[in-house]
């Protein structure tokens, strides 16, 4: 009798150790999701591209192929124990948005011995993920050059993978921000050229290749870009309206300035997109300072700071242009509350 129950507590110890294991072995995908915010799927990631990647849910759930640009975060199921324990720790930090926090975890994560014999992919994320909190927590401009030399890195060696167009569209954001808008053009055009990469960053690359030619006003090189969407026959309903503002916008700066500030209005009055209001004020300031009424177009990216700041790109384009507003203006401490800003929304 004893021999038998030594026997069945074997087994049953055996069933929860192979449970558990296969459990770790289980990859997640945490995705976006319109009406939940963030959803997660369970199971066995069989392939990854630029595009996304194909994972086969756990039980009899089909296959499904989730698009990169609704990929939020993907946990590896063959990641090393000791990592993997880690990483599971920063539940609070991911939530809480944490940077420099998730930044000093990642790194001591990616330095572990165990990882060297990691499979590729769970290496990869953890390079892609140090890349980019460095970006996020990067303040001087030492730190910034830095964090774009790592982004630039990534991408230039993980040109295949899903995490590509998230870096790469990271990294165009932070040379725009800095000022190299020619390395910033030319990462943009890769996003727009790319085969595989989703509709998402190919329109969102288009639309910040006419902000650069606004930002660095070369406002002919701006005119060109307009058109040649505005021809498109396959231009989506939301990237024209934004292109049709900065078309707006570009006859502003070469003509009535008071009738183009009334037709930018009166699109932001009638949008229900809180991006399109906040794209709408930052044009609305790109043209007041194509004018030199430096004023004005400060107040019209403090909308954006202020009240229209849930598209994060807009809102780190509004801070950049009141941090150089501010610089001119040598307001010293405006552009040191700023720069902190702009830290924590980058």
């Amino acid at each position: 009798m004893k021999r038998f129950i030594g026997f069945l507590a074997l087994t049953v110890l055996i069933g929860v150790v192979a449970s558990q294991s296969w459990l770790r072995a289980q990859d997640k995908v945490e995705r976006r999701d319109k009406k939940a915010g963030s959803v997660n799927v369970s199971g066995k990631i069989l392939e990854e591209s630029v595009g996304g990647v194909r994972i086969k849910p756990q039980g009899l759930g089909k296959e499904e192929v989730i698009p990169s640009n609704e990929i939020l975060r993907v946990t590896y199921g063959d990641m090393p124990t000791k990592a993997a324990l880690e990483l599971g720790k920063l539940t609070t930090a991911e939530n809480d948005k944490n940077y420099p926090t998730l930044l000093k975890a990642y790194e001591g994560v990616q330095a572990m011995p165990e990882m060297k014999s990691a499979p590729a992919g769970a290496r990869r994320y953890l390079d892609y993920r140090v890349a980019s909190l460095k970006a996020y927590v990067a303040d001087s401009d030492e730190e910034l050059k830095a964090a774009a030399k790592s982004l630039a890195d990534f991408v230039a060696a993980n040109g295949e993978s899903w995490e590509y167009p998230h870096a790469a569209r990271q990294l165009a954001r932070l040379q725009a921000d800095i000022g190299d808008y020619v390395a910033a053009t030319k990462i943009y055009e890769s996003l727009k050229a790319g085969a595989a990469v989703p509709a998402e960053f190919k329109q969102e690359a288009t639309a910040a290749l006419i902000d650069i030619a606004f930002q660095s006003e070369k406002y002919d090189v701006g005119e060109t870009r307009i058109k040649e969407v505005l021809a498109d026959p396959n231009t989506s309903g939301p990237l024209k309206a934004r292109v049709d503002l900065y078309q707006i916008g570009l006859e502003g700066t070469k003509g009535d300035l008071a009738a183009t500030i009334k037709k930018i209005q009166d699109v932001i009055d009638k949008a229900n997109d809180p991006s399109l209001k906040a794209l709408g004020y930052n044009v609305m300031g790109d043209v007041y300072r194509a004018n030199k009424q430096k004023r004005n177009a400060m107040w019209s990216y403090l909308w954006v700071d202020q009240v229209y700041n849930q598209d994060r790109g807009e809102h780190v384009k509004a801070i950049t242009r009141l941090i150089k507003i501010f610089d001119e203006d040598k307001d010293e401490e405006k552009v040191k509350l700023f720069k902190e800003k702009l830290a924590r929304s980058r």
